[in-house]
């Protein structure tokens, strides 16, 4: 089975990887301020700024007409934006907080999240042992197993995790100088996601584009020094974070 699944195997170190980085962002919401706290914000932030033109219509329309020009025939407009001066406190993410049954709902979820994702950190090398151990559960003694010349124990040393240590395996014939593609492209994409979750909890813009372009080898998914290939959307971090978790 190892031999079946060397290729599989080699995904071990960047699955590990993005494991522990999607643990860090799953720890980021027991932070101050918490990530729900900061994501749940957002809608009085978008008030706040809705309500801060609405305040200061008078001195946007202005710039807008000195750039573009003064329309030929003046609208209406809308009384209600001019009515509508109402002092607002600014809202910061320390001070809004959700209700305390979702805080507790959300801890849970992150909690139980979290311990699943330890479970599956060695997925990839612990999934030859968990299939023998089934076949050898549901078999009989070992003693009467086919070691490859006759019915006995096995006794060939059983051989390491990845492609790498296939090069004596008697059961499997492997050409180790030819890595399966699919999984290296697989590679390729759990380290490009990995750096994208490290680059949104830095708090840096992150280049969301389509995992062919990520196939292609073109780049590494990211904006350097904050900028993107022209044509390429930019993505917040917490956009990508809230892709994971709702």
């Amino acid at each position: 089975m190892k031999g079946c699944l060397a290729n599989q195997a080699d995904l071990d170190p960047v699955w590990q990887e993005l494991i522990d980085t999607m643990i860090m962002v799953a720890s980021s919401f027991s932070a101050e301020p918490s990530l729900d706290v900061v994501l749940s914000s957002i809608p009085a932030r978008i008030y706040e700024a809705v309500h801060f033109l609405q305040e200061n219509m008078d001195t946007f329309s202005a710039k807008v007409y000195q750039t573009c020009g003064t329309p030929s025939e003046p609208g209406t407009g809308s009384p209600a934006l001019h009515e509508q001066k109402r002092k607002s406190g600014s809202l910061t993410a320390l001070e809004y907080k959700p209700s305390p049954t979702a805080g507790l709902r959300l801890e849970m979820q992150v909690s139980d999240l979290s311990s699943k994702l330890r479970e599956m950190r060695q997925y990839w090398v612990q999934l030859p042992v968990a299939l023998c151990s089934k076949v050898a559960a549901a078999g009989s003694s070992q003693d009467k197993c086919w070691n490859g010349m006759s019915k006995a124990r096995y006794l060939p040393e059983v051989m390491g995790d990845g492609l790498a240590n296939q090069i004596n395996n008697p059961e499997v014939e492997l050409d180790i100088t030819k890595p399966d593609m699919n999984i290296r492209q697989q590679i390729m994409q759990l380290k490009i996601m990995s750096n994208r979750l490290k680059n949104a909890l830095d708090g840096n813009d992150v280049d969301f584009q389509d995992a062919s372009d990520d196939i292609s080898g073109s780049g590494s998914g990211m904006c350097v020094g904050g900028q993107c290939p022209r044509g390429r959307p930019r993505l917040y971090a917490y956009s990508l974070i809230v892709q994971f978790f709702f």
